[in-house]
């Protein structure tokens, strides 16, 4: 048999494998939960004094994303003003990046310092956006967007040297003069919007979720909430991502919530530290 064609056609047969591991993954997602009835939703809402009126609306149409994880460079451009730094891969997709010389930001801007960093310095940085900072290890992550909506992932598990970030991150490592002195970085391309016929969870009703699970008490305030995607876990798909529109849910400036908008799953619990809003 051609060789050339062989190979053609195993390309084709994982291609087709994935698909199918992906469908089956959204068909079990396709039932909403039923959270709570609405006199007992608007109590929760008055209880943690929430105006269901100043929620971000859904779109019931948005449907979910499907991503591959991209493969290709993400080495600085020539052009970059970083193009003299270090870099290295692993497994193909996941890029360190080593400044020759580190690149200060400004205290009481650090977010648009950072932002202004990621735009000029790194490749797709257009693309990314400020997500949150950790102050015990000095990292800021940033977030791969789609059309102005962030999809989210699972942030880096364990510091042991085979941890990988998720697939749409980007790490910034500071030092103790609030330097940026590496960055970490994966991305998706291939981007694509799939239709699907489901109501999705409206942003009170992921609240109400919250709530019902014990993980949003009275005693806490919703300081932010935005409708995103979130990146699931894929074994055996490692190529293809599935990304459900999401609920990003913050409560009291330090609790981050993401609640599957199809199945009002939590996907992930994160905590933020403060850092400048500017």
């Amino acid at each position: 048999m051609d060789w050339s064609k062989a190979k053609t056609l195993l390309m084709l047969t994982f291609l087709i494998l994935n698909v199918y591991l992906a469908i089956q993954l959204m068909d079990r997602m396709v039932e909403p939960r039923i959270v709570a009835t609405s006199a007992t939703g608007k109590s929760i809402l008055k209880d943690r004094q929430i105006d269901e009126k100043k929620l971000q609306p859904v779109t019931r149409d948005i449907g979910y994303l499907t991503a591959e994880v991209d493969a290709r460079t993400l080495a600085p451009l020539a052009s970059s003003p970083i193009r003299d730094a270090v870099a290295s891969v692993k497994n193909d997709v996941e890029w360190s990046v080593r400044l020759t010389k580190p690149y200060p930001l400004e205290a009481k801007t650090m977010r648009d310092s950072a932002s202004s960093f990621v735009q000029a310095s790194v490749r797709y940085g257009a693309e990314y956006t400020f997500w949150k900072y950790d102050s015990k290890y000095q990292e800021m992550t940033f977030v791969q967007t789609y059309k102005g909506q962030p999809l989210y992932s699972t942030p880096q598990q364990s510091r042991e040297d085979d941890a990988m970030i998720g697939p749409s991150l980007l790490v910034l490592q500071l030092n103790d003069a609030k330097e940026i002195v590496s960055y970490k970085q994966r991305h998706l391309n291939k981007v694509v919007r799939q239709a699907q016929d489901v109501t999705l969870l409206s942003a009170s009703e992921a609240i109400v979720q919250l709530s019902e699970q014990g993980l949003f008490p009275a005693s806490k305030r919703l300081t932010s909430h935005k409708l995103g995607y979130f990146c699931l876990v894929t074994e055996g798909t490692e190529s293809v991502q599935i990304l459900p529109p999401t609920w990003q849910i913050e409560l009291d400036n330090e609790e981050v919530y993401f609640v599957n908008a199809i199945d009002g799953g939590v996907q992930t619990v994160e905590r933020l530290d403060t850092v400048s809003k500017k």
